[in-house]
């Protein structure tokens, strides 16, 4: 079988988890950045095996000869010698350690070293035992800390991210498709968007003589069904996600019935009216004959969205082709990989009407976060690229940490020169339920803050987000008509779509905002247009989907 060669996402994917690698080992923070840097200039290049097998890598802008090579074999072989070789080389245990939430390599290290603790199982025992107590820098709130970070990541077993599992699924169905030589669709959660998939679900077209009466394949099915995705599994290069595999079974003439009953939800089967069989050949047919219009796989969620359908209000739903430019994105002035005018054309090119540069503030000393003089810098380079592409409106914004008191780190005096400001929190997760809730309505209540940014902080199968009154704070962004954030980043996508209907019952506004840093991350703003979707949200209430003049008639009113 040919061996295919790996794809861009892989190779970036690969350079990103080299650079962890040497941070873990303790190599120079310089090298560990250049395989960051390259990683975030590469994103969204197409012709890196072309030029792996030319050997022009290092034409190519922050590629030097040592990163090449890695790329190269890597591309060329599918294999890498310094990532095998660093794995090797670090002590046993510290790799599985280290994935632990709020655990660094340095501690790691202590307990590796002075309790010969190498697994995350090992680990939870010996918090139970309060074993953690006897080593110097580690309390009682650390050690329980550690053991809640644990319980949180066997609770996401089995489970992965959307963007982790979404290529994967939709290779192997098409894969299995070409070789069965019949209709096989994804369905259930990873149809409807689901942010977490704990199983990949697959529906197989059949002939009717092979599916008996209560949808159970004949073996003869079965088998061809079975090695068709065992092939298909073996053309995959990259890392396979370690979830579940489930098949169904379709003749064509239930397919559209069986495409609909796979991809629901209990709630929305339910809201259908639990149907137990229809001849239909198109999920369009499906919900004709239960005089409903289409609706998208993607809101099948709650059963609310039945309900808005035949009010004719599901129409109103935000379609991501409605949007009209991006808020929220990084360039190289703080951690980003692209310079502005770099990100203000591809936003161009992708039809953006306008787009907003917002870098990280002052305190977030970890991002290069801008001090006021490079804020004057900022400033002038806008104006300048501005006068270049007339064709696009770009808005200058900052990304203002919330402090600990709720205030941001600029002056009034600095945040009014901002055509816009995100307040986001960076710090000091561990605040109660009413101190955090405190913290952020003060920042809503700013006369400067305009989005609130990654409203919870969490980070998906990774870290759980921070405790808040999410409806008060829902009301009182309605209340001083600061739009909160979907961040489209495939490891947030928060605010969670769950919250759509107090959104829409406070009339809250929204902005779908990929978090780029580089100019690929514009492609995660899709990720954000499904969780709009699910949200049930209309287009009107969402910033990016109004015109230019109306953003800037928005933007004006503070």
């Amino acid at each position: 079988m040919v061996k295919k060669t790996p794809t861009t996402a892989e190779a970036v994917a690969l350079l990103e988890e080299v650079a962890r690698l040497m941070s873990l080992k303790g190599e120079n923070v310089f090298k560990v950045r250049a395989f960051e840097k390259a990683a975030g200039l590469l994103a969204g290049r197409e012709d890196l095996a072309e030029r792996a097998s030319a050997g022009t890598l290092t034409e190519l802008d922050g590629i030097g000869k040592g990163i090449a090579e890695v790329l190269t074999e890597f591309l060329l072989t599918g294999e890498s010698k310094i990532k095998r070789e660093i794995e090797e080389s670090l002590p046993e245990g510290l790799l599985e350690l280290t994935q632990i939430p709020g655990l660094g390599p340095k501690k790691a290290l202590q307990l590796i070293e002075e309790l010969e603790i190498r697994s995350a199982r090992e680990l939870e025992y010996a918090c139970k035992e309060n074993r953690l107590l006897k080593i110097k820098g580690f309390g009682p709130k650390l050690q329980e800390k550690i053991l809640e970070s644990i319980r949180f990541l066997q609770s996401t077993a089995g489970q992965a991210r959307l963007d982790q599992v979404l290529p994967y699924s939709e290779a192997l169905s098409t894969a299995m498709s070409k070789k069965l030589k019949s209709r096989v669709e994804l369905t259930g959660a990873i149809r409807r968007r689901r942010e977490v998939i704990e199983s990949i679900d697959l529906l197989v077209e059949a002939p009717r003589s092979e599916i008996q009466s209560d949808r159970t394949p004949s073996s003869k099915i079965l088998k061809r069904a079975s090695e068709a995705l065992v092939d298909a599994k073996s053309e995959w290069t990259g890392a396979a996600p370690a979830v579940a595999i489930t098949m169904s079974f379709s003749s064509p003439e239930s397919w559209g019935f069986e495409l609909a009953r796979t991809t629901a939800s209990p709630e929305h089967w339910s809201a259908l009216g639990n149907p137990e069989s229809s001849v239909a050949d198109t999920e369009v047919e499906f919900y004709r004959s239960l005089r409903l219009p289409y609706i998208e796989p993607l809101m099948r969620e709650t059963g609310e969205e039945v309900r808005l359908a035949r009010t004719g209000a599901l129409a109103e739903v935000l379609l991501p082709q409605q949007i009209q430019g991006v808020f929220h994105l990084h360039t190289t002035r703080s951690d980003g990989a692209n310079t502005l005018e770099e990100m203000v054309v591809a936003a161009r090119d992708r039809g953006y009407r306008y787009l907003g540069v917002s870098d990280h503030s002052q305190s977030a000393f970890y991002a290069q976060g801008l001090k006021e003089d490079a804020l004057k810098e900022q400033e002038k380079e806008l104006r300048k690229v501005q006068e270049k592409y007339p064709d696009i409106r770009i808005f200058w914004g900052i990304e203002s940490d919330i402090l600990a008191d709720g205030s941001l780190d600029y002056s009034e005096s600095v945040l009014r020169r901002f055509d816009f400001v995100i307040a986001s929190i960076h710090s000091r997760f561990q605040m109660d339920r009413d101190t955090m809730t405190e913290r952020m309505i003060q920042a809503i209540r700013n006369p400067r803050t305009r989005f609130i940014g990654h409203l919870t902080g969490r980070l998906l199968l990774g870290r759980k987000g921070y405790d808040l009154d999410m409806e008060r704070v829902i009301r009182e962004a309605a209340k001083y008509d600061v739009a909160i954030e979907i961040n489209a980043h495939p490891q947030r996508l928060d605010i969670d779509w769950r919250f759509g209907p107090q959104l829409r019952a406070a009339g809250t506004k929204v902005s779908v905002n990929p978090d780029a840093h580089e100019v690929a991350g514009f492609e995660d703003t899709i990720y954000g247009a499904w969780m709009a979707q699910k949200a049930l949200l209309p287009g009107s209430v969402v910033v990016n989907s109004w015109t230019t003049e109306q953003v800037e008639s928005w933007l004006r009113r503070k």
